[in-house]
Protein backbone atom coordinates (compact mmCIF):
# COMPACT_ATOMS: atom_id res chain seq x y z
CA UNK A 1 0.00 0.00 0.00
CA UNK A 2 1.18 3.11 -0.58
CA UNK A 3 2.52 5.89 1.81
CA UNK A 4 1.99 10.06 1.81
CA UNK A 5 3.30 12.20 4.18
CA UNK A 6 1.11 14.69 5.18
CA UNK A 7 2.59 18.20 6.58
CA UNK A 8 1.00 20.76 7.81
CA UNK A 9 0.64 22.76 11.12
CA UNK A 10 -3.34 23.06 11.22
CA UNK A 11 -4.08 19.57 13.03
CA UNK A 12 -7.81 19.53 11.92
CA UNK A 13 -6.43 19.80 8.04
CA UNK A 14 -3.91 16.77 8.62
CA UNK A 15 -7.01 15.28 10.38
CA UNK A 16 -9.29 15.97 7.33
CA UNK A 17 -6.22 15.05 4.66
CA UNK A 18 -5.96 11.68 6.11
CA UNK A 19 -10.07 11.17 5.73
CA UNK A 20 -9.58 11.98 2.14
CA UNK A 21 -7.05 9.75 2.01
CA UNK A 22 -8.17 6.49 3.76
CA UNK A 23 -6.94 4.52 0.94
CA UNK A 24 -3.66 4.98 1.44
CA UNK A 25 -1.25 4.80 4.59
CA UNK A 26 -1.24 8.01 6.56
CA UNK A 27 1.75 9.92 8.08
CA UNK A 28 1.98 13.11 9.81
CA UNK A 29 4.25 15.85 10.33
CA UNK A 30 3.42 19.57 11.97
CA UNK A 31 6.01 21.37 10.44
CA UNK A 32 9.06 21.06 7.72
CA UNK A 33 11.63 19.95 10.20
CA UNK A 34 9.45 17.00 11.16
CA UNK A 35 8.50 16.45 7.73
CA UNK A 36 12.56 15.98 6.95
CA UNK A 37 13.47 13.13 9.81
CA UNK A 38 9.89 11.38 8.88
CA UNK A 39 10.86 11.16 5.07
CA UNK A 40 14.12 10.02 5.46
CA UNK A 41 12.37 7.75 8.47
CA UNK A 42 9.98 5.96 6.30
CA UNK A 43 10.22 7.21 2.46
CA UNK A 44 6.88 7.84 2.20
CA UNK A 45 5.88 7.44 -2.14
CA UNK A 46 4.17 11.21 -1.96
CA UNK A 47 4.55 14.06 -0.02
CA UNK A 48 1.70 16.66 0.56
CA UNK A 49 3.53 19.43 2.15
CA UNK A 50 2.15 23.39 3.27
CA UNK A 51 4.40 25.91 2.49
CA UNK A 52 4.21 28.30 5.93
CA UNK A 53 4.80 26.52 8.88
CA UNK A 54 6.70 27.41 11.95
CA UNK A 55 10.08 25.48 12.74
CA UNK A 56 11.07 25.16 9.16
CA UNK A 57 8.59 26.54 6.52
CA UNK A 58 7.54 24.04 3.47
CA UNK A 59 9.91 25.22 1.15
CA UNK A 60 13.13 24.97 2.86
CA UNK A 61 11.68 21.09 3.73
CA UNK A 62 11.43 20.35 0.15
CA UNK A 63 14.49 21.57 -1.14
CA UNK A 64 16.18 19.41 2.08
CA UNK A 65 13.95 16.45 0.49
CA UNK A 66 14.97 17.16 -2.98
CA UNK A 67 18.73 16.54 -1.63
CA UNK A 68 17.98 13.29 -0.03
CA UNK A 69 16.06 11.96 -2.84
CA UNK A 70 16.01 13.73 -6.15
CA UNK A 71 12.83 11.58 -7.01
CA UNK A 72 10.72 12.47 -4.41
CA UNK A 73 7.48 13.59 -5.13
CA UNK A 74 6.12 16.40 -3.39
CA UNK A 75 2.97 17.87 -3.78
CA UNK A 76 2.62 21.89 -2.31
CA UNK A 77 -1.03 22.52 -0.17
CA UNK A 78 -1.44 26.33 0.28
CA UNK A 79 -3.77 29.26 0.54
CA UNK A 80 -0.80 31.44 -0.59
CA UNK A 81 -0.70 31.55 -4.46
CA UNK A 82 2.40 34.13 -4.25
CA UNK A 83 4.28 31.39 -3.09
CA UNK A 84 3.41 28.88 -5.56
CA UNK A 85 6.71 29.51 -7.54
CA UNK A 86 8.90 29.41 -5.07
CA UNK A 87 8.25 25.69 -4.01
CA UNK A 88 8.33 24.65 -7.47
CA UNK A 89 11.82 25.67 -7.83
CA UNK A 90 12.65 23.97 -4.71
CA UNK A 91 11.11 20.77 -6.62
CA UNK A 92 7.73 20.19 -5.73
CA UNK A 93 5.78 18.92 -8.88
CA UNK A 94 2.52 20.79 -8.39
CA UNK A 95 0.79 23.01 -6.36
CA UNK A 96 -2.64 22.51 -5.32
CA UNK A 97 -4.88 25.19 -3.68
CA UNK A 98 -6.67 25.30 0.17
CA UNK A 99 -8.91 25.04 0.77
CA UNK A 100 -9.23 22.15 -2.21
CA UNK A 101 -12.11 19.22 -2.60
CA UNK A 102 -11.40 15.27 -2.46
CA UNK A 103 -11.82 14.51 -5.88
CA UNK A 104 -9.16 17.16 -6.62
CA UNK A 105 -7.11 15.55 -4.08
CA UNK A 106 -7.78 12.31 -5.21
CA UNK A 107 -6.94 12.76 -8.98
CA UNK A 108 -3.40 14.65 -8.17
CA UNK A 109 -2.82 12.27 -5.48
CA UNK A 110 -3.15 9.38 -8.57
CA UNK A 111 -1.23 11.30 -11.01
CA UNK A 112 1.56 11.08 -9.22
CA UNK A 113 1.38 7.57 -7.22
CA UNK A 114 0.59 5.98 -10.79
CA UNK A 115 4.02 7.56 -11.80
CA UNK A 116 2.14 9.11 -14.92
CA UNK A 117 4.35 12.27 -14.81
Amino acid sequence: MKKILIVDDNNDLRYLLKIMLAEYITLEARNGSEAVGMFKATKPDLVLMDILMPVMDGIDATKEIINIDPCAKILAITAYASKAETILEAGAKEVIQKPMRKKTLLKKTKKYLCNRV
